[in-house]
C-alpha cells in the first residue's frame, strides 16, 4: 500500500510505488499487463482509468497484497470520496486480512432473485428464456454451492455440475441462474461451449476479448496462445466470477482449464454423474418436470388452454414430463392449433414409434442453441459405446435389458446385474457390469439416485427398444424375474420383492399380449405375491388369468394347473368365501393324487388347504382329519423340522381349540413355534402368526396376561414385516382388543377393536366375514360398557354379513344370534367374556 494517506486516492501513486518495488519499467509491466506503454503513462498520469476487468489484471500484475486490492480496485475505478475509501480500508491486522470480503453481494440462499442485467465485460451468448419454469429447488441447490461462504469454496474453486440425460434442461437451468444470480458475481459471468474439446481454447480466448473483460487493447491482436494464458491469469484473481462450462463431458477437460485459485465459481452442465472426488465436483442431479411445471410449460405455448385440461396433463404423462420433448410438443400445439386439438395430438403420441412423430423432431429456435431432436439427443450418447470394446458391449446388453422393465420406475442394480449370463461368485464379472453401468450413467442413458437404484426415463426406452430392443432381451428378462420372485415368494415374506414389484407387473401386463407359459407363469408369480401382501382383489385377477391360460394350452391334469386351483382357492378363502375356495383345493388335491401320488408334499400341501377352508366353515372334524393326513406326509417326506411340517402343526392346534381340546392345541401350536423360530427366525410373518395362535389358546383359557403378551409381540413383527394396513395385522389389533376386554380396559380394547375394523373394511370389505368378526367383537365391548343401542347396530350389522356369506347354521352366525339375544339381559362380565 502506499507509505501516506494522501495517495490512497491516486491510482498513479499506486502503480509507480508498486512498480519501482518490483523494479519494474513501464514497458515491462505493460507487458505483463498485455497492453502498450503509452496505456500505462496514461494511467500513472490519470489522464486514463482502466476497464474493471483490466484494473483486477492489473492488481495482480502489480502484485498488490490481497487484503489491499478492494481498495485499490475503488481507486482505480475512480471512487475518491475519503468516507468511500475510509469504509474499505484494509485493516493493518495481517492475520485478519483473509476475512476481507469480496467486493460484490453474497449470493441469496433463502429466495431466488428477480433477473437482472449482468455485470460489466461478461460474456453471455444465451438470453433468457420466457419459457423457463420451475426448478425453484435446482436453482437454490446451485446457489448453495457456489455461495462464497459455503465450506466448498474455502481454499478452492466451487464447482457445481448440473447433470442428467439428454433433453433434461441443464443448459436451461445454466442459463437461467446465470439471468438471475449472475449479478452478484462482481468479475462478470462467462459462458464457454465445451461441447468441441478442441475449441475450447478459443471460447476461453474470448472472454478476454471486446466481448469479455477487455484485458488489453490490442488483445484480439495477440496470439491464441497469449489469449488464453492472459484470461486464466485474470481468473485466478480473487474477485468473483461466475465460469459456466456447458456441456462438459471429460474429467482431463475439465481439470485442463479448472481455475486452481481465486474468485472464480464454475457451473457444468454434463450428462456424467461420477466425478473424480480431487476435482471437488458437487452434483445436482436434474429429475423431469413435476407435473404442474410439465403442464405449465405447455401451457407458454398455448396459454388459451386451462391449466386443469387433462390432455395437457395426459400429454406430459406420454412424454415422460422430459422438458425437451415437453418443448416441442408445445411449440407443434401452437403451430397447429387451428387444425390439431390437443386430444388429437395425445392420440398421435400413443404409437410405439412414438419418437418418429414429427413433433419431436424439431420446433424453429432453440433456446440453448442445441439439438432440437429427441432421438438424436439420445442417440449422441447411444453412439458413443463401441460394440467392439467389452465394456461398452457390456453396457449395450444392460441398456437392451433395462429397456424392459417399467420405465420410470427404480431399479435395483443387483436385478440388472441377475439378467446377465455371467457367473455370479466372479468378483471380475461383477466389476466389469458395474463399469458398463456407470458409463451408462455417465452418457446419461440410465439415471440412479442416492440408493444406487437405476431408472430409465419412458423415451430413453422407447429410442432403446428402436435401436436394441429384441424378444431375447425380453425372454432373458422375465426369466431372470421369474427366478427372482418365485425364490421370494418361497419363503412367503412379500416385503423383499417390493423393490421390483413395478417392474413385475409392467413385465406381466406386457406379457399378456402373448397368453404364452411364460405369461403364466408371471401371472401366478405376481398372484402369489399380491396374496402374501394383502392384495387379494388383485391377486385373483392374476390367478384367474393365470388359470385360463394354462387350461388353453395345458393338458387338463398338468400339475401347473393344479397349482393354478390351489393359488386361486387360497385367494378366495382369504376373501371369506370359504365355500368356493373349497371346490378350487378339491380339483386341486384330484389333480395331485391322480398325478403326483398319494405321498408328494404338493400333495399335503392340497390336503392341508383343505382342511383350512372346512375349518372356517366349522367342519372340524373333517378339517382334522386333512390336517393330520398332511401331517404325516410332510414328516415322512420333508422331516420333522421343516417349515411345512409347522404349518400342519399349526393348523391342527387351531382346529383342536376350535373343538374346546386346549391343552392339545396347545401342545401343537408350541411345536409349530419352535419349528419356525428355528427354521425361518424370529421376524417370519409365519412366526408371528404362530405366536398369535398361541395367544388365542392363552386366551380361550383365560391367561389373559400370557395371551396379552404373545399378541404383543405378534403386532410388532407384523407392522415390522407387513405393514399396518395388512389383514394378519388386521387379526393381531383384534384379538388384542379382545383379551385386553377381557381384563376389563375397556378405553384400550375399544381402540385396538376400531382400528381392526377400519383396517378390514379398507382392505377386506364391508361383507367380509373378518370385517363382521370385528363388528361383533366392537358390539360385544359396546354392551359391556352398557351402550345397548350401539351395540344392537354393530351386531345386527355382524349377523346380516354372517348369514349371508357362511350361511344361517355356522358356528359365527350362531355365537352372533347368542350375543344379540343377550342385549335383553344383563352385560356380560369382564370374568364370564363371550
Amino acid at each position: 500500500m502506499p507509505d501516506h494517506d494522501e495517495h490512497l486516492s491516486s491510482l498513479g501513486a499506486w502503480i509507480r510505488q508498486r512498480r519501482k518495488a518490483l523494479g519494474l519499467t513501464q514497458a515491462a509491466l505493460a507487458e505483463r499487463v498485455g497492453c502498450s506503454v503509452v496505456t500505462i503513462r496514461k494511467w500513472e498520469r490519470e489522464v486514463a482509468r482502466p476497464a474493471r476487468a483490466t484494473a483486477a489484471r492489473l492488481a495482480g500484475c502489480l502484485d498488490i497484497p490481497p487484503a489491499d486490492r478492494p481498495l485499490f480496485l475503488h481507486v482505480a475505478r475512480g471512487e475518491r470520496s475519503a468516507d468511500r475509501l475510509a469504509g474499505i480500508r484494509a485493516p493493518s491486522d495481517p492475520d485478519s486480512r483473509a476475512s476481507i470480503p469480496a467486493p460484490s453481494a453474497p449470493l441469496p440462499l433463502d429466495t431466488i432473485p428477480t433477473p437482472a442485467p449482468l455485470p460489466p465485460n461478461s460474456r453471455m451468448p444465451l438470453r433468457r428464456n420466457p419459457l423457463f419454469v420451475g426448478r425453484d429447488t435446482d436453482l437454490r441447490q446451485v446457489a448453495q454451492v457456489l455461495h462464497a461462504g459455503t465450506p466448498a469454496a474455502i481454499g478452492q474453486v466451487a464447482i457445481v455440475a448440473a447433470t442428467g440425460l439428454g433433453g433434461i434442461g441443464k443448459t436451461q437451468l445454466a442459463c437461467e441462474f446465470v439471468h438471475r444470480y449472475g449479478q452478484f458475481f462482481a468479475g462478470g459471468v462467462f459462458w464457454l461451449s465445451f461441447a468441441d474439446p478442441a475449441a475450447v481454447p478459443a471460447e476461453v480466448a474470448a472472454c478476454g476479448g471486446a466481448e469479455g473483460m477487455r484485458l488489453s487493447q490490442d488483445f484480439e491482436r495477440l496470439p491464441l496462445e497469449d489469449q488464453v494464458r492472459l484470461v486464466l491469469s485474470a481468473w485466478k484473481e480473487a474477485i468473483p466470477r461466475l465460469l459456466i462450462f456447458d456441456n462438459c463431458a471429460a474429467e482431463a477437460l475439465l481439470e485442463q482449464w479448472l481455475p486452481t485459485h481465486g474468485g472464480c465459481r464454475v457451473l457444468l452442465t454434463s450428462r456424467r454423474h461420477h466425478w473424480n472426488p480431487a476435482l471437488g465436483v458437487q452434483v445436482v442431479p436434474l429429475d423431469v418436470l413435476p407435473r404442474r411445471e410439465s403442464i405449465a410449460l405447455l401451457g407458454k405455448f398455448r396459454p388459451d388452454l386451462s391449466p386443469d385440461d387433462a390432455d395437457l396433463a395426459a400429454i406430459a404423462e406420454t412424454l415422460g414430463d422430459l422438458p425437451l420433448a415437453l418443448h416441442l410438443a408445445g411449440s407443434f400445439l401452437a403451430h397447429y392449433r387451428y387444425v390439431l386439438s390437443p386430444a388429437q395430438y395425445r392420440a398421435r403420441l400413443h404409437t410405439p414409434t412414438l419418437l418418429d412423430d414429427r413433433s419431436l423432431h424439431a420446433a424453429g429456435l432453440s433456446p440453448t442453441q442445441h439439438v432440437q431432436h429427441v432421438a438424436r439427443t439420445f442417440a449422441q450418447s447411444y453412439e458413443r459405446l463401441d460394440p467392439t470394446d467389452p465394456t461398452d458391449a457390456l453396457a449395450r446388453t444392460l441398456l437392451a435389458h433395462a429397456a424392459c422393465c417399467a420405465p420410470g420406475e427404480p431399479l435395483p442394480r443387483a436385478f440388472l446385474r441377475q439378467t446377465l449370463d455371467v457367473a455370479a461368485a466372479d468378483p471380475e464379472c461383477g466389476l466389469l457390469a458395474e463399469d458398463a453401468l456407470t458409463h451408462l450413467i455417465d452418457l446419461g442413458l440410465i439415471d440412479t439416485d442416492a440408493a444406487g437404484n437405476l431408472r430409465l426415463h419412458r423415451l430413453v426406452v422407447a429410442f432403446v427398444q428402436v435401436v436394441l430392443g429384441d424378444a431375447a432381451a425380453q425372454a432373458v428378462v422375465e426369466a431372470t424375474m421369474l427366478r427372482v420372485v418365485e425364490d421370494l415368494n418361497e419363503g412367503r415374506n412379500p416385503q423383499p420383492l417390493l423393490a421390483v414389484q413395478p417392474h413385475l407387473r409392467f413385465l406381466t401386463e406386457v406379457a399378456l399380449a402373448r397368453a404364452d407359459a411364460r405369461t403364466a407363469a408371471l401371472c401366478h408369480a405376481l398372484g402369489v405375491h399380491l396374496w402374501l401382501l394383502g392384495v387379494y382383489e388383485e391377486a385373483q385377477h392374476y390367478h384367474e388369468q393365470a388359470l385360463a391360460i394354462r387350461q388353453r394350452a395345458l393338458r387338463a391334469d398338468h400339475p401347473d394347473i393344479a397349482g393354478s386351483l390351489r393359488s386361486l382357492g387360497n385367494v378366495l378363502y382369504d376373501q371369506g368365501q370359504y365355500a368356493e375356495a373349497q371346490r378350487y383345493h378339491e380339483q386341486a388335491l384330484a389333480i395331485r393324487q391322480r398325478v403326483l401320488g398319494d405321498d408328494h408334499p404338493d400333495t399335503a400341501q392340497s390336503l392341508n388347504n383343505l382342511g383350512n377352508a372346512l375349518d372356517k366353515q366349522g367342519q372340524y372334524a373333517a378339517a382334522q382329519g386333512y390336517h393330520e393326513q398332511a401331517l404325516a406326509i410332510w414328516q415322512r417326506v420333508l422331516g420333522p423340522e421343516h417349515p411345512l411340517t409347522a404349518t400342519s402343526l399349526n393348523n391342527l392346534g387351531n382346529v383342536l381349540r376350535h373343538q374346546g381340546a386346549y391343552a392339545a392345541a396347545q401342545d401343537y401350536l408350541e411345536a409349530a413355534l419352535t419349528i419356525r423360530q428355528r427354521a425361518l427366525g424370529a421376524d417370519h410373518p409365519d412366526t408371528a402368526l404362530s405366536l398369535n395362535n398361541l395367544g388365542t389358546v392363552f386366551s380361550d383359557q383365560g391367561q389373559y396376561a400370557d395371551a396379552q403378551h404373545a399378541f404383543e409381540q405378534t403386532l410388532a413383527i407384523l407392522q415390522r414385516v407387513l405393514g399396518r394396513e395388512h389383514p394378519a395385522t388386521a387379526t393381531i389389533l383384534h384379538n388384542l382388543g379382545e383379551v385386553l376386554q377381557a381384563q376389563g380396559q375397556y378405553a384400550e380394547a375399544q381402540r385396538y377393536l376400531e382400528q381392526a375394523l377400519a383396517i378390514r373394511e379398507h382392505v377386506l370389505g364391508r361383507d367380509h366375514p373378518d370385517t363382521a368378526r370385528s363388528l361383533r367383537a366392537v358390539g360385544t365391548l359396546l354392551h359391556a360398557q352398557g351402550q345397548v343401542a350401539q351395540a344392537h347396530h354393530s351386531l345386527d350389522q355382524a349377523l346380516t354379513i354372517f348369514t349371508q356369506r357362511l350361511g344361517p347354521q355356522h358356528p359365527d352366525t350362531d355365537q352372533t344370534c347368542q350375543r344379540l339375544a343377550a342385549l335383553d339381559g344383563d352385560p356380560p362380565s369382564a370374568e364370564r367374556g363371550w
